[in-house]
């Protein structure tokens, strides 16, 4: 633990820090009140102080300090180390002094120029009636802090220099900030955005950082938007349009809606989805993905639906896929974008987000309307459909989307699962394409008893790992036994004992036919998939026992609560380890 992270453990109390979100009531040693991530009525959320942390049945997560304002703020722990350190009065010397102050200067200068552009907005009127036009509310104009940028029609390229030079501000640091760019054969410095409509971009933490702009005079030559370039602040690889607004919502309603312009993220807001982010100025990438993730693993895609907007859509959607996600896509009427439906009926945005389907069901009406013939339908489905079936992780859901595929086309499982396996063995071939996925979660029916069931998916998986390492040689077959040995927490011959020689006998018989005409990586590949499962499966009950003891102790009967919160924060922490992957064997 680092000094910092210790200080700041001992000068501030967990209640002190989760008061503000969650309403707490004593219980006993610990405190409890309503889950702060979900809209539930009994309150299912504890505290203990005694050990400095929290956990939540309703959602399954747990953690300390930090983990919570990571995930009530999304944002990453240095950021949750900032907040949490100034609030406990330590402070962190990470940089040197000057860089702070030059970038404090620069969040000064961005500030000034957001309130320059908010200042001009009510004295443009070709601004306020495109607005007006476009539906925008005024409370949603100061909600995003909507301006508007003068150009040469009021009065010169250089208005915002001028205004920030006023400030004291010197051409340098607007030229780090990125207001303003060089001037051609060594003119004067002039300003990039002029005569638009501008949507500040902020931070998570809702600090501006630099700037869209929508043009109010398009022609050929002129761009519909310019966003500001990279600087020191800005990264667009890394920012969410919206993010900041949206961080409650996404964890309210437990999924997070992707757009693909300003206005669409502005207007989704104003008709009731205060869930909606969009990108700026990139293709969506890992890091965004990630941010969001924190706080939903559900996503609906509402992009355009000509030919860019499905061709974004799909790289989104084959980001997402890789990190397990729940991918869900809107239909848009042709033509049509968010900002669109919500300025003629709010209600049609409501109507496409409830209708929307997974990635795959999409895909396969959308290619089922493109293309006529029923043996270039097959050929296409094969090309641009069965890729993203081979993304996704959980093998369970793979197989539903499997038989998807397979009732679309009228052709047998069979056929299908060959042509995923032909699908998986192309990507091995690109690396760039892989990326590691999250573990593997087991979904299975309500109607059955899945503790059962989950016992006896454990005992098949281990006895299948048992007997895969015993067919395993060398530096091989020492690495899978560490692995075991890690996921059950035991020897590697107490995990041998447990298994019947019926069992192992079944499995190797088994392996052995499967990957008699298959490559060594597949076998390797099924291996690693199936350590995954085995410790989500572990885990997993693990978890459910110690839920079963807290009902047991809310009904009276003696225990220690907090011990009890202590092994689900550990549990959980375990469920949320990077996944095994295959180059941790192949190294």
């Amino acid at each position: 633990m680092s000094d910092a992270v210790r200080q700041i453990k001992e000068r501030l109390n967990i209640i002190d820090v989760v008061s503000p979100y969650v309403e707490l009531h004593k219980a006993g040693r610990n405190f409890k009140g309503k889950s702060p991530f979900t809209n539930e009525k009994t309150p299912s959320f504890y505290v203990s102080p005694e050990r400095g942390m929290y956990y939540c049945f309703s959602t399954s997560q747990g953690g300390d300090i930090f983990s919570f304002i990571q995930t009530m703020e999304g944002v990453d722990f240095r950021e949750a180390l900032r907040q949490l350190a100034e609030k406990a009065g330590v402070e962190l010397v990470a940089e040197a002094p000057e860089k702070r102050s030059e970038r404090d200067r620069l969040y000064a200068l961005i500030e000034e120029t957001t309130k320059f552009f908010e200042e001009w907005l009510p004295l443009a009127p070709i601004a306020t009636a495109y607005l007006e036009k476009r539906a925008v509310k005024p409370a949603t104009v100061s909600k995003w802090r909507i301006g508007y940028a003068p150009g040469p029609s009021s009065g010169g390229w250089r208005l915002l220099k001028e205004y920030l030079a006023a400030k004291g501000y010197s051409v340098p640091e607007m030229l780090k900030a990125g207001v303003v760019k060089p001037g051609a054969d060594g003119k004067e410095p002039f300003d990039v955005f002029r005569d638009r409509v501008m949507f500040p971009l902020r931070d998570p933490n809702g600090k501006v950082v630099g700037f869209s702009g929508r043009t109010l005079t398009p022609d050929e030559k002129t761009p519909k938007y310019v966003n500001s370039p990279e600087t020191e602040l800005y990264k667009k690889s890394e920012l969410l349009f919206g993010y900041d607004l949206a961080k409650q919502s996404i964890r309210t309603l437990d999924f997070f809606l992707i757009v693909e312009g300003q206005f669409d993220v502005v207007m989704s807001h104003q008709a009731g989805y205060g869930n909606t982010v969009a990108v700026s100025g990139t293709a969506l990438t890992l890091h965004h993905v990630q941010l969001l993730e924190r706080l939903s693993t559900r996503v609906v895609l509402a992009l355009d639906a000509d030919r860019a907007g499905i061709a974004a859509m799909k790289r989104a959607a084959e980001v997402m896929l890789r990190r397990g996600l729940d991918v869900k896509v809107a239909k848009l009427p042709p033509g049509a974008d968010p900002a669109d439906l919500v300025e003629k009926d709010p209600h049609a945005l409501k109507s496409a987000v409830g209708g929307a389907v997974p990635i795959i069901d999409f895909l396969l009406v959308h290619l089922k309307e493109q293309v006529t013939d029923e043996r270039a339908f097959r050929l296409r489905v094969s090309e641009e459909v069965i890729p993203y079936v081979t993304l996704i992780p959980n093998r369970i859901d793979q197989e539903h989307f499997v038989g998807i595929v397979a009732a679309a086309l009228g052709v047998s499982l069979d056929s299908v699962r060959f042509e995923v396996e032909r699908a998986r063995s192309e990507n091995e071939r690109t690396p760039e394409r892989v990326s590691a996925h999250p573990i593997p979660q087991v979904a299975v029916p309500a109607t059955v008893d899945t503790a059962r069931l989950r016992s006896e998916q454990r005992e098949r998986f281990l006895s299948w790992l048992v007997a895969a390492v015993s067919l395993l040689d060398g530096s091989l077959a020492m690495r899978v036994s560490k692995a075991l040995e890690e996921i059950t927490d035991a020897p590697l011959a107490e995990v041998q004992a447990t298994v019947t020689a019926d069992m192992l006998a079944h499995a190797t018989i088994d392996i052995g036919n499967r990957y008699a005409s298959r490559s060594e990586k597949a076998f390797l590949e099924d291996i690693v998939s199936n350590l995954n499962l085995t410790r989500s499966l572990i885990i997993r009950e693990a978890i459910a026992e110690r839920k079963q003891l807290l009902k047991q102790l809310e009904a009276g009967k003696e225990g220690d609560l907090t011990s009890l919160l202590a092994d689900l924060t550990t549990l959980e922490s375990k469920r949320k380890l990077p996944a095994y992957g295959i180059e941790s064997f192949t190294v």
